[in-house]
Parts: C-alpha cells; structure tokens; sequence
C-alpha cells in the first residue's frame, strides 16, 4: 500500500510547487535614478539606500545630488546617508579615522522615506532633506 502511494505523494508535491511558483528569492530589478538635496542644494557627496523588505539595500553613491543604477522593484524603505572624518575610536591601536554621518536620523537610521520602484516605470525620484 505504502509503495502505491509514494508516486502519488511525489506527484502532488511536484504539481502543489508548479502551481503556487517556486520563488528564486530574488526580486525583479529596473533602473532607478534621481536627486538628493540638502537645504535646497544638491547634496555634495553621499549614499542612499533603497531596503525593499528581505533583501539585502542596495546602495547608490549621491554625487552633486545625483544617484542611479538598478533597484529592487516594490516599495522600498529609503536611508540617506553622508560622511564627514570624525576621531579614532578610543583603544584603537591603529588610530584610523571614522566614518560620522552627518544626515539627521529622520533621514537615514531613523527615516520614513519610501521610493514605490515600478517595472516599467519612470523611477525618477527627488528627496529633499532638511537638516534643521
């Protein structure tokens, strides 16, 4: 009885994935670009990162206020982020330079921001950030 039901266990298994789809895990991608400005300016230099919910960000350098490349299409989470050199950490042997972000937190760690990335859209998009 046993032998007579294993093909037929396989079988549904087999068309259960077929029907509902085998996720490769990975989202479709489109290009994406746009502007990021700092008081009204283009903002100098910088990141911004663009987290769709359990992938991993993609990252885009800001130059002059300007980013592009390939994003991950559905709403995604967006942290914007720029540097300036701060001290060494204390105990640091090597006395290397760190990285401070300069950005308000409403902006990057701590951001609301959303960029809704669309297959065959524009994706052009303009963040203003106010770092009163």
């Amino acid at each position: 009885m046993m032998r007579a039901l294993f093909p037929l266990a396989v079988g549904l298994a087999f068309a259960t994935a077929w029907g509902c789809g085998i996720s490769t895990g990975k989202p479709k991608t489109t290009a994406v670009k746009g502007i990021v400005t700092v008081d009204g300016k283009p903002m100098p230099e910088g990141e911004i990162y663009f987290v769709l919910s359990g992938q991993a960000p993609t990252t885009f350098p800001v130059k002059d206020g300007a980013f592009s490349g390939t994003g991950n299409v559905g709403k995604n989470a967006v942290e914007i982020r720029a540097y300036k050199t701060g001290p060494a950490l204390l105990g640091d042997p090597n006395k290397s330079p760190t990285k401070v972000n300069t950005i308000p937190a409403r902006f990057s760690d701590l951001s609301k921001l959303t960029a809704d990335v669309t297959e065959g859209g524009a994706n052009d998009f303009k963040f203003e950030i106010n770092s009163k």
